[in-house]
């Protein structure tokens, strides 16, 4: 079931910093995990500079160390515990105690891992590297940090960018939405004063006699109808000219025809 399993998928590369402890050391010591091929795990440690150590971990002895420190499950569940571990837990680095003698790094050391307190604990012989060959796992070790970082720095920038495009659609939606609202508002506004308008023209028609009339007859406002006088204030009579009767008429105007004869015959 190990073999079905590609470390590569399954595992990838871990970086982190190791404490060392027995022997202080100038310089902090990193350390990276990776799968080296499908079938082969590489753990190296080094502070860049001058120490280093490392180890290789096939499927076989990635067997025994799940034996050894005991986590059941499928083996694909182990894998991800040791990630997790190295990832987020508790790493040192420790020393042989005859090293405490000698000059650090001249004897191997272990990796002792500890993803949370209570849990089990995994450890990892490391070879110390020594001569011509530190320079390079250095070199390998530099140039695969390097990379880790151009890789997330990258991720980093896609995802400021999609958040950039993000906030710019969601700052269009807000205009849109400003603008949809005002509009809202507006016809609102618009249905309220349509609403008031027949209350306003109502309030100003004056009122009319609830009188039931006739098809021939017509209403007129109270203040129009025309007030009719009492009797007791009855307006004075006129007085008229008396006429003369026709018969005196008559005779006057004969005499003024006589009168204008005699004056022609003369």
């Amino acid at each position: 079931m190990a073999a079905a399993v590609d470390l590569e998928d399954a595992f990838g590369a871990v970086y982190g910093e190791a404490k060392p402890e027995g022997y202080p050391t100038a310089r902090p010591i990193l350390f990276r995990a990776h799968a080296r091929s499908a079938a082969a795990l590489r753990v190296v440690a080094t502070d860049c500079h001058s120490l280093a150590w490392d180890c290789s971990l096939s499927v076989s002895d990635l067997d025994d160390l799940r034996d050894d420190v005991g986590i059941g499950g499928s083996w694909a569940d182990f894998l991800d515990y040791l990630k997790s571990s190295l990832s987020s837990g508790e790493v040192k680095l420790l020393f042989a105690a005859d090293q405490l003698r000698k000059s650090t790094g001249s004897d191997g050391a272990k990796l002792v891992v500890t993803k949370a307190k209570g849990l089990p604990r995994i450890t990892i012989s490391l070879h110390s590297v020594t001569g011509a060959a530190t320079s390079d796992v250095i070199a390998e070790f530099s140039l695969a940090l390097y990379g880790a970082y151009r890789t997330a720095r990258e991720l980093v920038s896609k995802e400021q960018e999609q958040m950039s495009q993000l906030m710019g659609s969601l700052s269009t939606e807000r205009e849109k939405n400003e603008i949809m609202q005002k509009q809202l508002e507006s016809l609102s506004f618009l249905d309220k004063r349509k609403a008031t308008k027949p209350k306003l023209l109502a309030d100003q028609v004056p009122s009319v006699s609830a009188v039931t009339l006739g098809s021939d007859q017509v209403t007129a406002p109270v203040q129009q109808q025309i007030s009719v006088p009492s009797p007791s204030k009855a307006p004075p009579a006129k007085v008229t000219k008396r006429v003369a009767p026709a018969s005196r008429r008559a005779r006057v105007r004969g005499a003024l025809l006589q009168d204008n004869e005699d004056e022609d015959d003369n």
